[in-house]
């Protein structure tokens, strides 16, 4: 509805520019701008006064190219009265523009526009004149308009402030007006009663507060319920006792602690503290009629029109604007105002009102939760590395130790071979005796505590095999060092005899204790062994002699295997613990890492060191285990479980 009435409201004005009357547009060609005296009815520091005056000047400097020179004269007959001070002021004015070229005058306000149909010709014979913000009702009953004015009027609809009032207070039968006593606010009071009158809704009492103080309407307003009474107010330049004022001061002194909502039609009533009503813009009124004023500015020199009187704009409408802020105070709904009312001191929701910090939170907040996913999938993926990592050194340690015994093979199934064979041997010795007449009982018996024997040996070589071959759970719990050690050197034995070697053991940590997985203990172990055979492959009969040694080291227990093999230099020991590092023509360099991560994994560490006269030694270090404490732990992640 606003664009259409300002599309209209712009033809309109563009119609009356063409056929305005004496019209002077300054010459094209002149470098000076356009002189404009805007003539003002009330104080210029008023309120409506200065919206308006402002408005008008910043429309005109940006719409013309040279700007405009403006004069500002003021009449201040709403608060001093129209006559008093009527011919002083013309004689001013008169003697003020005397010889001046006056390109168009704007009179704002009823008193503006009176003087000016009044003396216009005298001072500024000739020049066009705006009259603006001036009641329609007030614009009906003045006589008629020179022929070169243009008019603005506006309207005030105290019928739609009275449905406004009907909407919110839709209980209320008291109908109290304020005004004060100048012949303007009367004025006002007076139309406020008539329309009341004829509005269709019933009042019980239509009341007039006209001239009081500010501090009696407080108090009259203190004595009224919100539920019965409304108050309307007019306007009140002056009081019973000659103050004056600017209407929208009074409206600060008197709304703030009262107990019901005060309407009014100004827009700045709104904004100081009244509640609603059907409000005439001040500030739209000036931008329109800086409009209107450039069009006839920039209009051709020259152009003229028939003796019609003076052209009349449309008519500004009023529009609802509500004070909500006001309105929750005194705990009245707004929602019965309907989508079109205009709200002002709204209270904002934090959304709205601190959007860039809730803005820069849920950045923040999004950012981090990027960050902590990516974080926790960075983390997700380590460590199903590290599982991989764990499984497949898991898979290589076992492969380790099926390659080692591998490598005891022909030894393991010699150490086999041979109680099997004793075994068949006795069962045949027994069967001949069976076949003889009266078999020797306690031989027999012999022969069954031989093939017991044989076979129970024949069993432990294959448990002790099977538990170094079986995939299982990686346990570490308090062992006794020696007692998994000696069990591991029984498949030791055979492997040294098989290749001429001589194997001294001596095992001297008795009962300690060491915190440790028994397989991978043993595993230690033979693959150091089975490495110092190799290195004693070509070395001389005398020189094959293999020694593990065992023993306490305050705290700790050792384990030492040394050799009489090829040795190995002082520059090259580091590099017997990396992978795929070997001497062996067939080697593949892994029995030595993974003795290492064992022993790191035991928290221990192996070391090696040439042996005078030749060979190599080995030592392990394991600490012993803490005599106080639950020592089992079960690596449940470790990819050996069964």
């Amino acid at each position: 509805m606003n664009g259409a009435f300002m599309r209209a409201f712009r033809v309109a004005v563009s119609l009356a520019v063409v056929v305005t009357c004496g019209v002077v547009a300054p010459d094209a060609r002149s470098a000076e701008p356009p002189k404009v005296v805007l003539l003002t009815g009330g104080d210029p520091m008023q309120a409506a006064v200065l919206m308006q005056t402002q408005a008008i000047r910043t429309v005109l400097n940006a719409a013309l190219p040279l700007g405009t020179e403006t004069f500002l004269d003021t009449l201040d007959g709403l608060r001093f009265g129209g006559d008093l001070l009527t011919p002083e002021l013309f004689a001013l004015l008169r003697k003020k523009y005397a010889g001046q070229r006056i390109d168009l005058v704007i009179a704002i306000g009823n008193y503006a526009a009176e003087f000016a149909r009044t003396h216009h010709e005298a001072i500024w014979p000739g020049t066009p004149v705006i009259v603006t913000s001036v009641p329609e009702a007030w614009l009906r009953k003045t006589s008629a308009f020179p022929q070169t004015f243009v008019m603005i009027p506006y309207r005030i609809e105290v019928g739609k402030t009275l449905a406004i009032i009907g909407a919110l207070q839709p209980s209320a039968t008291h109908l109290v007006v304020i005004g004060g006593s100048a012949e303007m606010d009367r004025r006002f009071s007076d139309e406020i009663v008539e329309a009341a009158a004829v509005n269709g809704r019933k009042w019980a009492a239509i009341e007039r507060w006209e001239g009081m103080s500010a501090q009696e309407l407080r108090t009259r307003l203190a004595r009224l319920d919100k539920h019965t009474s409304a108050v309307l107010y007019g306007t009140q330049y002056r009081d019973n006792e000659g103050r004056r004022y600017f209407p929208f001061e009074l409206i600060d002194k008197i709304a703030g602690d009262a107990p019901v909502p005060i309407y009014g039609w100004y827009a700045n009533y709104i904004e100081h503290g009244a509640a609603a009503g059907a409000v005439y813009d001040l500030a739209e009124n000036g931008r329109n009629t800086g409009e209107v004023a450039a069009r006839m500015l920039m209009a051709d020199a020259g152009t003229t029109r028939p003796d019609v009187g003076a052209s009349t704009l449309p008519i500004l409408p009023a529009r609802c604007v509500a004070n909500i802020a006001v309105l929750r105070r005194l705990g009245i709904s707004e929602s019965a105002l309907g989508p079109d009312c205009k709200w002002l001191n709204a209270p904002h929701s934090p959304y709205r009102e601190y959007w860039k910090e809730i803005a820069v939170v849920i950045f923040v907040i999004g950012a981090q939760a990027i960050t902590i996913l990516a974080m926790l999938n960075q983390r997700r993926e380590r460590r199903r590395a590290e599982l991989d990592a764990m499984k497949r050194g898991a898979d290589l340690t076992r492969a380790s130790r099926i390659a080692t015994v591998g490598e005891l093979s022909a030894s393991i199934a010699h150490e086999i071979g041979q109680p099997l064979g004793a075994i068949l041997s006795n069962i045949d010795a027994a069967d001949l005796m069976m076949q003889s007449e009266g078999p020797n009982a306690s031989e027999l018996r012999e022969i069954l505590t031989d093939v017991r024997r044989d076979a129970l040996r024949t069993h432990d070589v294959i448990v002790r095999l099977r538990a170094l071959l079986q995939k299982q759970a990686i346990t570490f719990t308090p062992v006794a060092f020696d007692a998994v050690l000696e069990r591991a050197i029984s498949l030791v034995h055979p492997e040294a005899r098989r290749r001429g070697i001589v194997l001294r053991t001596a095992f001297g940590t008795r009962d300690a204790q060491v915190l440790a997985d028994q397989v991978q203990l043993q595993q230690i172990l033979l693959n150091l062994c089975v490495n110092a055979m190799d290195a004693m492959e070509n070395a001389e009969q005398q020189d094959r002699e293999l020694s593990v040694t065992t023993r306490l080291v305050e705290d700790a227990v050792e384990l030492v295997v040394a050799d009489r093999g090829v040795g190995i230099e002082d520059t090259n020991v580091e590099r017997l613990f990396e992978a795929f590092y070997t001497t062996k023509e067939r080697g593949t360099g892994l029995g030595l890492s993974i003795v290492r991560s064992i022993a790191d994994a035991h928290k221990g560490n192996i070391s090696a060191r040439p042996r005078p006269g030749g060979g190599t030694e080995f030592t392990l270090w394991l600490p012993l285990a803490s005599s106080g404490a639950d020592h089992t732990l079960r690596h449940t992640d470790a990819p050996e479980n069964v």
